[in-house]
């Protein structure tokens, strides 16, 4: 038996400092603005002292271990938060562990031929999360300094966020089932494990408008994971002179929102771009990581009108309108579907259905089905090689380069992927550098193109940008050459080896962005999967050499 008994306290003090400055001399260089601050006019001055983040906490284990067979451990944790109010300060965390190894057992004996060891093993846990920032159950006030507001050069100012004084602790309570082996004296070992996680009053970052703030964090909700996950490990071939192993695992995950508290669902919006608006829903029975948008019924052709009446497009009847979010429509303007029938749809005097909010719906959803990798490993003579693998299938992306790279919105000059480029995108234009509205003359214009127009009155977020995240990537590739020891004896020299190391050499993707491992908008966990001028991860070579004397 062992124990451990133990206490920690951690405190933690932040401060941050920001001065604006306006009306550099013109002619200033960046270099010269920042040497030259004096010379500018201070415009605000902001110090922000964040509260102390104190953790106190007491943690014990024990650990018990009889012949081998039966082993047990169990740990406890209280720990004490400056976060929370008196009363909700302190949370209380015990965890548990049974294993039983089966093969130690009587029963067993005819087994010892083949099956070196199982382990059968069953755990119940709890843990805490305080990850908020400090002082969120108090008003906060700020001095800040603004020629902006009221001409005032120094003011007191709330924070943005509305103050909880109900905050608690967040608890995730976890559980597993396992089963380990070792077979044919240890040529295969491996594992199996099921597992039911569920994570109550979690802490949310809730936006709260209409209030005079912005956000408040709240205690609402529980969501559940649940999965099962494996391994194996397998030396196919173990001699002196060559040999060769292969592992691998698989993950596979449900994710669930059992409850939000008082609420049944809303949407989240992942900030890329304000014109967007919501662009995720949250919702119970749902899962965290639903796309939000609208679903594409690609352009509008010649044929959706009645033609042009000097000033604009008429549609025709029955065509759905969705100039509400693309702006004035003619032919080639990009389309969306109507997905809302209810009694409240709004039509307009054509009798054309009009598209609104309420036509959004779910388009993606992040999470991964499977997840996985492999490893081979292997070596002939002198020469080793080993290599990694590792592969997702089941989850989508957001990719919101493909919106703001294939739509003008409000600017007139705008960067455009190659899928918009010309021959590809519909087109208005006559060679002459007219726009033509002849319906014939435009038809016969874009026979051959596939892309709406690239103009729309702001970002549209629709499943066209929803993609694909399957991917396998080669992670790394080690190859390797030991010279023989008969030919370092003479230099005393006890190992000399050479390799040559590639690192992320290749991604087999559907994926057109440059990397499908992508989640940019990381402010919420709602708004998981977005790939939004991620930088993409590189190419590297290192060649080495490993010298023992």
């Amino acid at each position: 038996m062992n124990l451990l008994a133990g206490q920690e306290y951690i405190k933690q003090k932040s401060e941050t400092r920001t001065t604006t400055l306006h009306e550099f001399n013109s002619t200033f260089t960046s270099k010269e603005a920042f040497k030259l601050t004096t010379q500018a006019t201070p415009i605000s001055v902001n110090n922000y002292m964040a509260a102390d983040d104190v953790l106190f906490s007491f943690f014990g284990r024990v650990n018990y271990d009889y012949q081998s067979k039966y082993l047990f451990s169990a740990t406890f944790r209280a720990d004490g938060s400056s976060k929370f109010e008196s009363g909700n300060q302190w949370g209380y965390f015990p965890s548990a562990a049974v294993a039983w190894r089966i093969s130690a057992e009587p029963f067993m004996k005819k087994t010892k031929t083949w099956l070196d060891d199982l382990k059968l093993r069953l755990s119940y846990g709890t843990a805490g999360n305080n990850n908020i920032p400090a002082n969120q159950t108090k008003y906060i006030y700020e001095s800040q300094n603004s020629t902006y507001v009221n001409e005032q050069t120094s003011y007191w100012t709330t924070s943005k966020y509305m103050p909880n004084p109900e905050l608690k602790w967040e608890t995730t309570v976890t559980r597993n089932l396992g089963l380990d082996y070792t077979i044919l004296n240890g040529r295969i070992n491996g594992a199996f494990e099921f597992y039911l996680n569920n994570t109550k009053d979690l802490l949310i970052e809730f936006p709260v408008p209409g209030s005079g703030y912005d956000y408040q964090y709240r205690n609402m909700g529980e969501t559940e994971n649940k999965g099962f996950e494996a391994n194996v490990n397998v030396d196919i071939i173990n001699k002196k002179n060559y040999s060769l192993s292969v592992s691998a695992n698989i993950g596979i995950n449900k994710n669930r929102i059992k409850t939000l508290g008082n609420m049944d669902d809303f949407s989240r919006s992942s900030g890329w771009n304000n014109e967007v608006g919501s662009d995720y829903w949250v919702a119970v029975g749902g899962s965290v990581g639903e796309m939000y948008g609208f679903v594409s019924d690609g352009r509008y052709e010649v044929s959706d009108f009645e033609g042009y009446d000097g000033s604009k497009w008429i549609l025709k009847e029955g065509v759905v309108d969705a100039s509400s979010f693309i702006g004035d429509l003619r032919p080639g303007s990009m389309k969306l579907k109507r997905t809302y029938y209810g009694d409240d749809a709004e039509v307009d005097e054509n009798d054309n259905y009009i598209l609104t909010e309420k036509d959004k719906t779910i388009i993606g959803n992040e999470n991964t089905l499977k997840t996985g990798g492999f490893s081979i490993n292997g070596l002939i003579c002198n020469f080793d090689l080993s290599s990694n693998f590792n592969w997702s299938y089941g989850n989508k992306i957001y990719n919101a380069n493909k919106i703001e790279y294939t739509t003008t919105s409000k600017y007139n000059m705008h960067n455009m992927l190659t899928i918009m480029g010309e021959g590809n995108r519909w087109t208005n234009l006559r060679p002459d550098g007219t726009i033509s509205n002849d319906a014939e003359e435009l038809a016969a214009m874009n026979a051959n193109t596939t892309m709406w127009s690239p103009y729309t009155k702001s970002y549209v977020f629709t499943d066209w940008a929803v993609e694909d995240g399957f991917f396998l990537r080669l992670n790394t590739l080690t190859l390797g050459y030991t010279l023989p020891k008969s030919l370092l004896q003479k230099a005393q020299i006890q190992n000399l080896r050479f390799y040559v190391t590639g690192y992320n050499l290749f991604c087999w993707t559907s994926y057109t962005g440059f990397d499908p491992e992508v989640s940019t908008r990381r402010q919420t966990a709602f708004t998981p999967g977005v790939d939004y001028s991620a930088y993409p991860k590189s190419r590297q070579f290192v060649v080495g050499v490993n010298l023992n004397f």
